[in-house]
């Protein structure tokens, strides 16, 4: 009887032991939520919202704007040192319908390089200046056109360090010169197709053209004259 009663005791001991472990467990998971029920009564308090955050909306993508379409090319056909040829291109390609602008742009070709000596008293100032040059031996001119004109020339050259031997020569002389850079150019012409027109210009029309005027040649470009208008305000 004894021992059936410690049996008994032993096992209300357990289980008070194990109820014990088990509400031991339970306020332990308890605790968290506690503390956040005291957290949120505490945010509303202070008058603070206790909603989680929104999260940032995503930015939207942001269309780029394009830049301007680049300007149609047009067709050039040249070069052309003489306007005759250039000419019978033009009344070629119009008899078939091909539209072709004439241009002509100036190139400079080489570079002279004048000793030049300025005078005073104007046109017989210049003549009396020559005529003395003349008399002891210096070839010499009278510039009568461009910019240089009404002063006299002492010489030209072709290239520089010549005409700078010569400076030094007259000028142990006596004579006061000074060397000016005078720029030779000549026209050249070429035929400007526009970009609605470039179909006409197929490669067998091309070659065929090429065969009559050998010097032709072809390249696509911006048309003379587009690419500044497109920057006037």
């Amino acid at each position: 009887m004894r021992s059936l009663f410690l049996f008994l005791l032993l096992l209300n001991v357990l289980y008070a032991l194990w109820q014990w472990q088990i509400g031991g467990w339970r306020f332990a998971d308890d605790v968290p939520a506690q503390n956040a029920a005291t957290t949120v009564a505490a945010a509303a308090d202070d008058g603070l919202d206790s909603r989680p955050a929104t999260p940032p909306p995503q930015s939207q993508p942001v269309a780029v704007e394009q830049g301007e379409a680049p300007p149609a090319l047009c067709v050039m056909l040249g070069t052309f040192s003489a306007r005759a040829e250039v000419d019978q291109l033009q009344q070629r390609l119009l008899a078939v319908d091909v539209p072709a602008e004439l241009i002509t742009r100036e190139v400079v070709t080489t570079t002279d390089y004048w000793l030049v000596m300025a005078v005073s008293g104007g046109s017989q100032g210049a003549l009396a200046r020559l005529s003395l040059l003349q008399e002891r031996g210096i070839d010499s001119f009278v510039i009568t056109r461009g910019r240089l004109a009404g002063n006299l020339s002492l010489g030209v050259f072709s290239q520089q360090e010549y005409a700078a031997a010569r400076q030094a020569q007259l000028e142990a002389e006596g004579y006061e010169v000074r060397i000016e850079a005078v720029e030779k150019s000549r026209d050249q012409y070429l035929l400007q197709v526009p970009p609605q027109a470039r179909r006409l210009l197929d490669q067998a029309m091309l070659a065929r053209l090429r065969k009559d005027f050998p010097a032709m040649q072809h390249q696509y470009q911006a048309c003379d004259g587009v690419a500044k208008a497109r920057n006037i305000p």
